[in-house]
């Protein structure tokens, strides 16, 4: 299998007072995105993104270490900005959207690593393995 990079941006303005909070992530303007990374015919490599997505973050300023993040990927949704890839990249030859039509990632664990940032290790399922 061929290592695949899939990055999740989402960017949340909160101060240090905001309480627990369930956020919804904004698949819908331009405050998130989930972009992929893969070397194409080993010299250069492709980039595309999905467009079709939801879910939710859990947040606590007061205890970062306790976030959890949830995210549901429509497969369907791959846009390389070339259609007759795009069309390839959703056949049974690579991720086959009909029998496996959304990817999920659950987080098991948050560390802080301070300054705002955080590290989220979780599960991604994709193709129908996790």
């Amino acid at each position: 299998m061929k290592k695949l990079i899939i990055a999740l941006t989402s960017t949340l303005l909160m101060s240090t007072s905001v309480l627990a909070n369930e956020y919804q992530i904004d698949h819908e303007g331009a405050h998130a995105s989930i972009n992929f990374k893969i070397k194409h015919l080993g010299y250069s490599w492709l980039t595309g993104r999905f467009n079709g997505f939801q879910g939710k973050i859990n947040y606590d300023a007061a205890q970062p270490e306790k976030a959890s993040v949830s995210v549901k990927i429509d497969m369907k949704s791959v846009d390389s900005n070339h259609a007759l890839r795009d069309k390839h990249l959703r056949s049974d030859d690579i991720l086959d959207v009909e029998k496996y039509p959304q990817a999920t990632f659950e987080s098991s664990k948050v560390k802080d690593l301070g300054q705002g940032k955080l590290e989220i290790q979780g599960m991604l399922t994709l193709h129908g393995k996790s």
